[in-house]
């Protein structure tokens, strides 16, 4: 696994936060579409880091710590699982739902049979 980028670390600072994206960059000292780039950066520039740093009350070794990509994040009362547990739940609902409506297109069947059987019937009567 490779190591979280120090812009990353930002993102997930900043979607933590409460605030929107224009105050948070408003206390950062920069314009809000200069935040994008900032999350794509292996190393923060010196300024934006240290700002950051003050805005969010986090210490250096929060940016420098070399931490490999979680298998989870938690924020906020909420756990967030990996992609691959979101997309199985997703899988096993679908699933349910096309054997649901499978069922229902077998009675649907079921019905139609029985009255194409009852206009013969009434087609043979005299």
């Amino acid at each position: 696994m490779t190591p979280i980028k120090e812009g990353e670390k930002l993102m997930l600072l900043v979607k933590r936060d409460a605030r929107t994206t224009e105050e948070i960059a408003g206390a950062l000292g920069l314009d809000k579409s200069y935040l994008p780039k900032l999350y794509k950066m292996d190393k923060l520039p010196r300024k934006p880091l240290q700002k950051a740093m003050a805005v969010f009350q986090v210490s250096s070794a929060y940016f420098t710590e070399n931490v490999e990509n979680p298998s989870s994040v938690a924020e906020k009362d909420a756990v967030y699982g990996t992609a691959e547990q979101h997309l199985q739940a997703e899988n096993t609902a679908l699933r349910e739902e096309i054997s649901r409506l499978t069922k229902m297109l077998e009675q649907e069947k079921g019905v139609n049979a029985h009255l194409a059987e009852a206009l013969m019937n009434l087609s043979k009567r005299p």
